[in-house]
């Protein structure tokens, strides 16, 4: 069972990276122009996130160690930025970013439950 759950959180990570790096490079390189209001902080946020999602992917992937923190941090970073966009940016925001960074967290506290209750809180470094 270890093996399946950490090997599909792993690829949930993958995807989700996979997705904020597109989505949000598509934004940043003009070839998507969204008919709402964008926060550039927003957009880079969400590639960097994509880039630190597959790097956890992988290593939750592997099962190592750093799997643990990393993925701590992710889901951690994503509920803060949630937090700020729904108390600070609420009337900026587009609600379809809103959707995004629910589905985001939601997902990786998922990953993180999963990693933390199949053991990957010890360090392999």
């Amino acid at each position: 069972m270890k093996k399946y759950a950490t090997k599909i959180a792993a690829s949930v990570a993958l995807v989700i990276g996979l997705m904020a790096i597109i989505a949000g490079s598509r934004v940043l390189t003009g070839l998507f122009v969204p008919a709402y209001t964008v926060l550039p902080w927003l957009v880079y946020y969400n590639v960097f996130m994509g880039v630190i999602s597959l790097i956890a992917g992988l290593l939750i992937w592997k099962e190592h160690g750093f799997a643990f923190r990393l993925s701590s941090l992710v889901a951690s970073a994503y509920i803060l930025v949630l937090s700020l966009l729904l108390i600070i940016f609420n009337t900026v925001v587009a609600p379809g970013s809103i959707k995004a960074m629910i589905f985001r967290s939601v997902i990786w506290v998922v990953i993180f439950i999963v990693v933390q209750r199949f053991g990957l809180k010890k360090e392999n470094i």
